[in-house]
């Protein structure tokens, strides 16, 4: 699941549980994190996976923030991404 849609899928109390477990407050979560304004530290990106029990993984926080691609393509010589 993508870390937006994780966000907003949540109850109000799971949101705060979550922002707890994660060492955020939900305030950073919907001011800054929800829409990509500031980029994560990594400890943070790693709580923010680790705290979702399994629904959202590091790489797709890690795509969420633009810093991997959500896609993988062709390389420039017509193969496979090896990633």
């Amino acid at each position: 699941m993508n870390f937006r849609d994780f966000i907003l899928n949540q109850s109000p109390e799971d949101l705060a549980k979550y922002a707890k477990n994660a060492g955020t407050t939900v305030g950073y979560l919907k001011s800054h994190l929800l829409y990509g304004y500031k980029e994560p530290r990594k400890n943070l990106r790693k709580a923010l996976a680790s705290a979702s029990d399994g629904q959202v993984s590091e790489m797709e926080v890690l795509q969420h923030f633009g810093l991997y691609p959500a896609q993988q393509g062709n390389n420039h010589n017509g193969n496979k991404a090896a990633v």
